[in-house]
C-alpha cells in the first residue's frame, strides 16, 4: 500500500509541473484522489467479498470434516460389533468362539473360504457355525434362535447341535 501512495505522489508531483492554472491543477488533482478513493473502495469490497467467502468456506470444511468424523466412528462401531475382522490383504479372518458346551473361548482363523462348523479344542465338542442368522432355526423347538438369555421359543434353553458321530456317542451314553 506504501508503494501505492508513493506512486500516486509522483503522478500528482508530475501534473504540478505541467499544469501552470492553479484553478486546473486543483481540479486535477481533486479528481485523481476521488478515483483513487473509488478504486480503493471497490478494492476492500472486492477484498470483504472474499474474506466472507473464504469463512463460508471454512464453514462448510468444517460441517464437512465433521460429518466424515461421525461417518468414521460409525463404521469402527460396526466393525466392532462384526465378529470377523480382516487380518490381511489376502481373506484371511479370526473369529472369536464361546463353546456352548463349555463356554471355553477360542479363536479360530479361517483361510480362503468358511466353514460350517469347528471342534472346540477344550472339549472336542463339533460347534456347527450358522453365517446366516436370519433364517437360523435352533432344531430344539423350532425357534429363531438363542440368544444369551437362552431360547427365543419353548424348548429348553439349551442350543442343541448334532452330528452323526455325536447323536451314536449320546444314545450309547
Amino acid at each position: 500500500m506504501a508503494d501505492l501512495q508513493e506512486r500516486l505522489k509522483s503522478v500528482i508531483e508530475e501534473i504540478e509541473n505541467k499544469i501552470e492554472n492553479k484553478d486546473t491543477l486543483e481540479f486535477v488533482k481533486t479528481q485523481i484522489y476521488n478515483l483513487s478513493l473509488i478504486f480503493l473502495d471497490e478494492i476492500d469490497r472486492v477484498s470483504e467479498v472474499n474474506v466472507k467467502k473464504m469463512e463460508d468456506l471454512a464453514d462448510k470444511y468444517r460441517e464437512i470434516n465433521d460429518r466424515v468424523e461421525d461417518i468414521e466412528d460409525t463404521v469402527k462401531h460396526i466393525e466392532k460389533d462384526i465378529y470377523m475382522q480382516e487380518d490381511d490383504e489376502e481373506g484371511e479372518f479370526d473369529l472369536e468362539i464361546v463353546c456352548p458346551y463349555c463356554n471355553n473361548e477360542f479363536m479360530v482363523d479361517f483361510s480362503e473360504e468358511l466353514k460350517d462348523e469347528v471342534i472346540c479344542p477344550e472339549c472336542n465338542n463339533v460347534i456347527e457355525l450358522d453365517w446366516n442368522k436370519e433364517d437360523h432355526n435352533c432344531g430344539c423347538c423350532g425357534c429363531d434362535g438363542h440368544s444369551e438369555d437362552g431360547c427365543n421359543g419353548s424348548c429348553d434353553g439349551e442350543h442343541h447341535h448334532h452330528d452323526n458321530d455325536n447323536d451314536n456317542n449320546n444314545e450309547d451314553m
